[in-house]
């Protein structure tokens, strides 16, 4: 078994690396772009990674996710998404290709046409959105208010994906498991019933992320990337 010490140690030198790498992430101002990230961020909750940008791949490709213009093409749009979530993806993971179906792809569909539905036929757009508030908590929570099946955790993903702001913590089960075995966290798993409770954990990261002066993208990426690896060597 790997011991707490030797986690700590590889993901701060991962953290470290990152930094390097990974001096900041670029911000998008493409309007299209930006719902493609929105929806990815939908797509990817209480699912696989790759199973969610596989399938936004498959959006994109036959130009399904697409800003509707009117009624009419809402509707257009609406049946599409429908039809296409339904399908299984094919997607890598470890080395291997694997092909299933995308977990809730009912409700995700719904979740994703309610977002369309409150932003664009409302004659709002997502840059708007994040140009509405100037404190960046109150963007994080417009962001949820928004968007269907959005909380805390694929907010913070979103705005941090976008390069609009990347010191909103990801709490998801990698780091939440992390944070437990160093003794920061008692929670046992990464569901929050509101936004109290997720930047309650939130700053004990962050905090945590000060000490030893890395920032949380490059801190919860390293995390994430350790934490995968170590449960896949330990099965």
């Amino acid at each position: 078994m790997t011991s707490v010490f030797k986690i700590h140690d590889t993901v701060l030198q991962v953290s470290y690396e990152a930094r390097t790498l990974l001096p900041e992430m670029p911000i998008i101002k493409s309007e299209n772009k930006l719902l493609s990230e929105l929806v990815l961020c939908i797509l990817s909750s209480q699912e696989k990674y790759e199973v969610a940008l596989a399938m936004m791949k498959s959006l994109s490709k036959e130009n399904i996710l697409r800003i509707p213009k009117n009624k009419a093409e809402f509707r257009e749009i609406k049946a599409e998404i429908k039809s296409t979530l339904k399908n299984p993806v094919c997607f890598k993971s470890n080395g291997k290709t694997y092909s299933r179906r995308l977990r809730f792809f009912v409700k995700k569909a719904e979740y994703i046409i309610d977002t369309l539905e409150n932003i664009y036929l409302n004659d709002l757009t997502i840059k708007g959105i994040l140009k509405q508030e100037d404190c960046i908590q109150n963007t994080r929570k417009n962001i949820i208010s928004y968007s269907c099946g959005l909380g805390p955790k694929q907010a913070s993903m979103f705005l941090r994906n976008i390069g609009y702001y990347s010191e909103f913590a990801v709490l998801d089960k990698h780091v939440i498991d992390y944070m437990r075995i160093l003794g920061l966290t008692c929670v046992t798993d990464n569901s929050f019933s509101n936004m109290a409770a997720y930047q309650k954990i939130e700053t004990k990261l962050k905090s945590y992320a000060e000490t030893y002066n890395v920032n949380l993208l490059h801190l919860d990426l390293a995390i994430w990337t350790t934490m995968r690896t170590l449960k896949t060597y330990h099965g």
